[in-house]
C-alpha cells in the first residue's frame, strides 16, 4: 500500500478512528501492529512472511541478550539479520560478479532463470532492529517483554517501509502510555500528511520524468541541459525521501506518536560533513553510533574508519558497483575535509561559495547513485562536460519546477521542522492546506512509486 494512494487515506482513517475511540492501550497498540502488517501484505504478501519471521526472531533475541548480557547471542542475532538482509538484496550481485571473475578465466557460466524480489524496507526495519539488539546489549534501553508492543516498534506502518530509522529509547516509551487525543497536535499531522504529499506528487514525480529521459539517453544531452537534468535529480531524490519522511511524520502526530526528522535542508550545508547531519539524519547517526563507533571510531584508525562506514553505506543503498562508489566517494571527500581542512572564509560570500561547491560536489555524485551502470554514468559525465552536441531545449516544465522547488523550501521548509504552523492564522492554515490539496489533485497523475521503496 502506497501513501500516495486512495486506499491508503481509507485504510489510514479507519484505523485512526479505531484508535481514537478506545481508551484501552492493548486495543490500541494490538490495532497499530495488525494495521501495520496488513498495511505491508497489502503491497506484495511473500514479504509479509519474511517480517513475521524477522519479527519473532528478533523478540527472541532480544529477551536472550537481555538474560544472559551475551556477546556471542548478539553476535549470532546480527550475523542472521544481515544474512536476511544480504540474500534478498545481494545475492545476485555477488553470484553476478563472482561468475564474471570466473568467465575471465574462460570458465563460461551463466546465472540461471529466478524470480528475485526484494521485500519493501529490508534496510530499514533490518537496521532498526539491529540498533536495538546493540543498545539493549550496551544496556542503553530496557528490553521489551511485551510481543504486541515490540511488533509495533518494529513494523509501525507510518515508518515502516523507509523510515525514519526509530530508536527504542525514544519510541517505545510513547506506546506504554494511553495518549489523549490533542486537536493541535492532530491538526500539525494532517498539515504533515498534505505537505508530504505535495512533496512527493507535485515536484519529485514531476521532474521525475525528465531525469528518467535525460539519463536514459545522456547524448541527446548538451552542456545546459545535462546540469539542469542533474540538478533535477538531486531535487527528485529530496524530495521523494523528505515528502516520504513528511508524510510518515505527520501519521504519527495523528497518532499522538513523535517520530524523528529525518532531513534538514540538506542543500544549505557548507561541507560535506553538515551535509550528512542534515541528508537522511537517521541513518547518518545510525551508521555514526553503530558502526563507525564499532569499528573503532576516532580512538584508532579514524580515517580507515570513515571510509569504511560511508563504502558500506553506499552499499546499503543498493546492490551495485555504482553505489559502492557513490559512498567511497563520500568517504573520500570526508577523509579529505579531516586531513586538509578547507573554507574559504566566514563571511557571507565565502559561505554561499562553500555551499555552491558543496551542492554540486554532491550533485557529481548523484550521478552514480542515478546511473544504470558505469556506462551510463561515464556518458553522463561526459554529457556534464558538454562533450554531446544537441538542439533540444531546456524543457520550461523542469525549470518551473526546479522554482517550485525553491519556493517550497523558502516558505515551507521551516514549518515542517518546528510547530509554527499552529501560530499561523485560521486563514492562513485553511488557504496553505487547500493549495497543497488542490496541486496534489492536479497532479496526481504522476505519482510514482517512492525512490527507497528498493534500499
Amino acid at each position: 500500500m502506497l501513501f500516495n494512494t486512495l486506499t491508503f487515506i481509507i485504510f489510514h482513517l479507519v484505523c485512526l478512528f479505531i484508535f481514537w475511540i478506545t481508551k484501552s492501550l492493548l486495543i490500541r497498540n494490538v490495532l497499530l501492529f495488525s494495521g501495520s502488517l496488513f498495511f505491508y501484505g497489502w503491497y506484495y504478501w511473500p514479504g509479509l512472511i519474511v517480517l513475521v519471521l524477522s519479527i519473532l526472531l528478533n523478540f527472541y533475541f532480544s529477551l536472550k541478550i537481555a538474560q544472559t548480557g551475551s556477546k556471542k547471542t548478539l553476535s549470532l542475532a546480527v550475523i542472521l539479520n544481515l544474512t536476511s538482509l544480504s540474500f534478498f538484496k545481494y545475492s545476485k550481485f555477488i553470484l553476478e560478479n563472482f561468475l564474471s571473475f570466473l568467465n575471465s578465466f574462460g570458465l563460461e557460466l551463466t546465472i540461471p532463470e529466478y524470480n528475485y524480489w526484494l521485500p519493501l524496507g529490508i534496510s530499514f526495519y533490518t537496521f532498526q532492529v539491529i540498533g536495538y539488539l546493540v543498545d539493549i546489549y550496551r544496556k542503553e534501553v530496557e528490553v521489551e517483554k511485551n510481543f504486541i508492543v515490540f511488533g509495533v516498534f518494529k513494523c509501525f506502518y507510518a515508518q515502516l517501509i523507509a523510515g525514519p530509522i526509530v530508536r527504542a529509547k525514544e519510541f517505545l516509551p510513547q506506546l506504554k502510555k494511553v495518549n489523549r487525543f490533542n486537536p493541535e497536535k492532530f491538526k500539525i499531522g494532517i498539515y504533515y500528511l498534505l505537505a508530504g504529499l505535495c512533496i512527493k506528487i507535485v515536484i519529485a514525480d514531476t521532474v521525475a520524468q525528465f531525469v528518467d529521459f535525460g539519463f536514459s539517453a545522456p547524448e541527446k544531452l548538451n552542456f545546459i541541459n545535462a546540469w539542469v537534468t542533474l540538478y533535477g535529480f538531486a531535487v527528485q531524490i529530496l524530495s521523494d525521501f523528505w515528502g516520504y519522511s513528511t508524510i510518515a511524520i505527520g501519521i504519527g502526530y495523528m497518532y499522538g506518536i513523535d517520530l524523528p526528522l529525518n532531513f534538514n535542508n540538506p542543500y544549505i550545508s557548507s561541507s560535506i560533513r553538515e551535509f550528512w547531519r542534515r541528508w537522511h539524519i537517521t541513518l547518518s547517526f545510525w551508521l555514526r553510533d553503530y558502526l563507525y563507533i564499532s569499528l573503532g571510531g576516532n580512538r584508532k584508525y579514524r580515517l580507515r574508519n570513515l571510509m569504511a562506514t560511508m563504502t558500506l553505506g553506499g552499499l546499503w543503498h543498493g546492490a551495485s558497483w555504482n553505489f559502492i562508489f557513490w559512498g567511497i566517494g563520500h568517504g573520500l571527500w570526508l577523509v579529505l575535509e579531516r586531513v586538509i581542512p578547507f573554507k574559504i572564509g566566514n563571511n557571507k560570500f565565502a559561505k554561499l561559495t562553500n555551499q555552491l561547491i558543496v551542492f554540486h560536489g554532491v550533485c557529481i555524485l548523484w550521478v552514480f547513485f542515478r546511473a544504470n551502470d558505469f556506462k551510463n554514468a561515464f556518458d553522463y559525465f561526459q554529457s556534464l562536460l558538454g562533450m554531446f552536441k544537441s538542439s533540444i531545449k531546456v524543457s520550461d516544465t523542469l525549470i518551473f519546477q526546479l522554482i517550485l522547488f525553491i519556493f517550497f523550501v523558502v516558505f515551507f521548509e521551516k514549518s515542517l521542522k518546528d510547530q509554527r504552523f499552529l501560530k499561523w492564522s485560521l486563514f492562513k492554515q485553511v488557504s496553505v492546506s487547500l493549495l497543497f490539496i488542490f496541486l496534489i489533485n492536479s497532479y496526481a497523475n504522476a505519482k510514482l512509486d517512492f525512490i527507497y521503496f528498493v534500499f
